[in-house]
């Protein structure tokens, strides 16, 4: 009778441990209900910046350019306001070095390139504190995501400036963006305007830099 009630413990125990290691159901897509597809790759179509720091501009004409919309990268600049606080403007010299902090040439944030692609004709929102699961979700939806992270894509400690005007930011040098364009195997797809070309980069990889400067991101979503 013992070894009976030891054999039946020990298939419960059995049994439970395959309930706990069954997979988590597959991701839900926000909009549809339906499975977030295990791969995606958008075609943006990507070119290497034209000055050394107009990374944000040649990124806001790629994902302009995947909509279908023509985008002029020295235009797109040009329109961007200017300020000593990149959520205002862009910082500095676009033909300066790299590695700097404002107010030398440094770069520009989400709000102003959103409107910047508003004012071509596409619903442009931006956005902070999101995670690496609403970037996929985006992806599944077929909306690239510009993302601001250091260019190394390595974490980086930011610091904190305060404008001429006396308000405070957090700066990091090396500010870069890259367009989310896909996702497979624990890996993020990232266009990257320093050469127009796709990196891979593992997600929590990904989330550490991302998060340096509070996760920006600019996506265009319908109204």
């Amino acid at each position: 009778m013992c070894r009976v009630r030891l054999a039946v413990w020990l298939l419960i125990g059995i049994l439970a441990g395959c309930r706990q290691a069954a997979p988590d159901p597959a991701p839900r897509d926000p909009a549809t209900g339906a499975a977030r597809p295990a791969r995606v790759e958008l075609a943006v179509p990507g070119q290497p910046q034209g000055r050394s720091l107009s990374c944000e501009s040649r990124s806001a004409c790629d994902l302009l350019a995947f909509y279908g919309v023509p985008c002029d990268e020295d235009a797109f600049f040009d329109a961007l306001p200017k300020s000593d606080n990149p959520h205002e403007g862009f910082v500095g010299d676009v033909d300066g070095p790299g590695e700097q902090l404002p107010p030398a040439g440094y770069g520009v944030y989400a709000e102003p390139i959103a409107a910047g692609i508003r004012a071509r004709g596409l619903p442009a929102s931006a956005s902070s504190g999101r995670d690496v699961a609403w970037v996929k979700d985006q992806l599944a939806q077929r909306r690239p995501v510009i993302v601001w992270a250091p260019g190394t894509l390595q974490a980086r400690r930011p610091v904190r400036l305060v404008d001429s005007r006396g308000r405070p930011f957090m700066a990091v040098r090396g500010e870069h963006t890259f367009i989310a364009v896909g996702y497979e195997r624990g890996e993020l797809l990232l266009l990257d305007p320093a050469n127009g070309r796709v990196r891979r980069v593992f997600e929590r990889r990904f989330d550490d830099a991302w998060a340096v400067l509070g996760r920006m991101a600019v996506v265009v979503e319908p109204e």
